[in-house]
């Protein structure tokens, strides 16, 4: 035969050849579990300064939408604009610099139109315990049981340089507003990148109406900003020591629950093709994860818009005050939203690298950094007959074309996931995880 002829039937027989089979990855998720999942885990975290914009409108109908897609859970107001935004107990409202009673009625009721909780941040860097206790007040008043707790300043380690003085400094607010309201309820310290005053906070605020102990995490400034560095930073580093950390200070106080109440990947608005796009949503999961395995009642998402800087990493995209579509780490949110509340239980993973997996409830999460995909063979919990797998899927980790299950989100919040079918024999079933994706699978 000819060299010419025997090239021929090579590619011939080459190109009949099944593709190479993924990799089998085995696993098994733990029956037992130690902490539980709630509705508000996966939230929200946005500048005070929104209020007085008055981006939390109920008319805003397709932000509504956004919200109750994900919800219901806690919207966090804070940020660092809560310690530079002014009450104004007798404006007219719709001024970003500014709070009134009409800024706050009009975020009451896009609570109540969401079904969304909300924890209440007040200036505490230049602003007095009386105005303070003015504005809370008022805040208890116009919200009612949609309000969890205040958070009285933020990340005051940046401008108070001690505990002590940190101390009496909250002490001060804390009486004043307390005074007006007598069942106020508070979370802190909420330090910038810190745990130090967690244990401290917990143990002389207690009586003084501190039910969540908080904390807020990025990865890194933006100027760091990378997709490797991202992914990776949820093995070790900040991130892990600090949920470690916050859950032995909770431990030690007897304070209900722990949660960071302001978190992104890098901090000053993150970075455009990296915060944004499909690794954000699959880091997102990962952290999801690693909050609730720490016994973390959830994690507070940045974002919206800022006078600051952009917020590449907003969960929501914006144009002004309305959305435009969503990114990356509200992708992440939603996925693990569709696994519902439960218990939270840890896995082990066999057979390749940078996949990572859990469970909630008897529905198992598979998340695969790889560059190739893998088929997951994963072991439940408990026993089932079926279940519905949702892939949320990309080209690439660096694009912004993603998917959940065939089906993006749309601005107005149209979601139209088709999930695929798959037998459970007993506690074991079968999943394809492709290249940079992560899967869900909800047992029936």
């Amino acid at each position: 035969m000819r060299r010419a002829a025997v090239i021929a039937a090579l590619l011939i027989v080459a190109s009949a050849s099944p593709a190479q089979a993924a990799p089998p990855v085995t696993v098994r998720v733990d029956p037992a579990s130690s902490s539980q999942v709630g509705r508000d885990f996966a939230g929200f975290s946005y500048e005070k300064d929104r209020v007085g914009a008055r981006m939390f409108n109920a008319r805003n109908t397709d932000l509504v939408r956004l919200f109750r897609l994900l919800g219901p859970s806690l919207l966090r107001i804070g940020g660092n604009l809560v310690d530079m935004t002014t009450w104004n107990p007798v404006g007219t409202g719709g001024v970003p610099t500014e709070v009134t009673p009409a800024d706050i009625r009009e975020l009451a009721i896009f609570a109540k139109a969401t079904g969304w909780k909300v924890v209440y941040g007040i200036n505490l860097k230049t602003n007095t315990p009386e105005k303070a206790a003015e504005e809370a007040e008022e805040a208890a008043k116009q919200l009612g049981r949609d309000l969890v707790a205040f958070e009285v300043g933020n990340e005051p380690n940046v401008y108070v340089k001690t505990w002590p003085e940190y101390e009496a400094l909250f002490t001060k607010f804390a009486d004043a507003i307390r005074a007006r309201v007598p069942q106020a309820r508070f979370d802190g310290p909420g330090e910038a990148n810190k745990t130090a005053w967690a244990l401290d906070f917990g143990r002389t605020q207690k009586d003084r109406g501190a039910t969540i102990l908080s904390t807020h995490q990025y990865i890194a400034r933006n100027d760091k900003a990378s997709i490797p560095d991202m992914l990776a930073s949820n093995k070790s580093g900040r991130l892990p020591t600090a949920s470690a950390a916050m859950r032995n200070a909770r431990e030690a106080t007897g304070i209900a629950q722990w949660r960071v109440t302001e978190a992104n990947n890098y901090y000053h608005g993150g970075a455009a093709g990296v915060s944004d796009v499909q690794a954000a949503a699959l880091w997102s999961l990962d952290y999801l994860s690693g909050v609730a395995q720490q016994q973390g009642s959830g994690i507070n998402f940045h974002g919206g818009t800022s006078v600051q800087f952009p917020l590449h990493y907003s969960p929501i995209k914006y144009d002004g005050l309305n959305p435009v579509g969503v990114q990356g780490v509200y992708y992440g949110e939603l996925l693990w939203k569709l696994a519902g509340p439960g218990a939270y239980h840890a896995a082990s993973v066999t057979g390749a690298d940078e996949v990572t997996a859990w469970g909630i409830g008897n529905n198992a999460f598979v998340n695969n950094k790889n560059t190739t995909s893998v088929t997951a063979t994963i072991t439940l919990p408990e026993k089932a007959r079926h279940a519905s797998v949702y892939v949320l899927t990309a080209p690439a980790l660096d694009s912004t074309a993603i998917t959940i299950a065939g089906s993006k989100v749309e601005k107005n919040a149209k979601f139209t996931p088709r999930p695929k079918n798959v037998r459970v024999a007993g506690t074991t079933t079968t999943v394809d995880v492709p290249a940079n994706s992560a899967v869900l699978v909800v047992t029936r």
